[in-house]
């Protein structure tokens, strides 16, 4: 009798601690992917598939094996012209990193209705740029999809500190977190950076000097 009685402890817990398992390691990335078409200015292509917190980039159907940095930029964006020299010297300098500038959707658009003309090639030549430009073919901004991204890590990372006091933000802080992650307040050049295992690693904002990007560059690849 205590052998049968033992015996169903044992499947109890065995069956218990299968359960606790089973809830307590849940997949890397239940959020669905999201696929962006672009073109580039040598007229090869590229996709990328970002997931919750990585992206994986296909040029020509095969996976781009280094870092990588996402620029978005636009044709008339002055603040843009004033990194191409900056971006085209990291990109000579730096073997394990990939540079991708990405006309950003919505001025793409208007580029293309104004300057029919124009091709992406001679758009690069015209802007003095040395690495690889992009343009999406996409419905969906992939901007836009980044974005939202940035919005849900710094929702969680508010959830996070509310729940312990002690970290506990003050109201402006929190104000003008949420402002700086609107939708409709970042301005270009927005910059995004994945590791060698093309996972999201930092995006930058507003002046950038050459040598932070180099440093985290480093630091990813060494």
């Amino acid at each position: 009798m205590k052998n049968i009685v033992l015996k169903r402890v044992v499947v109890v817990y065995g069956l218990l601690m299968s359960c606790l398992l089973f809830m307590g390691c849940p997949s890397d990335d239940k959020s669905p992917s999201q696929e962006h078409s672009l073109q580039a200015d040598d007229f090869s292509s590229y996709t990328i598939t970002l997931h919750e917190d990585s992206m994986l980039v296909k040029h020509n159907g095969s996976k781009v094996d280094s870092a990588v940095l996402l620029v978005f930029i636009s044709s008339e964006c002055q603040a843009c012209q004033g990194y191409y020299e900056h971006l085209n010297h990291l990109q000579a300098n730096e073997d394990n990193v990939v540079i991708f500038g990405v006309l950003e959707k919505e001025q793409q658009s208007q580029v293309e209705s104004t300057k029919q003309e124009e091709s992406l090639a001679s758009m690069k030549d015209r802007l003095g740029i040395a690495f690889t430009l992009l343009q999406e073919s996409s419905k969906v901004s992939l901007l836009q999809n980044l974005l939202e991204k940035k919005q849900a890590r710094i929702n969680a990372l508010l959830v996070a500190q509310n729940r312990d006091s002690s970290l506990e933000v003050p109201l402006e802080s929190k104000e003008e977190a949420f402002v700086e992650s609107r939708l409709d307040s970042t301005k270009l050049p927005y910059f995004v950076l994945y590791d060698t295992e093309q996972r999201f690693y930092q995006d930058y904002e507003g002046i950038v000097p050459e040598e932070i990007f180099s440093s985290d560059i480093a630091q990813l690849t060494n």
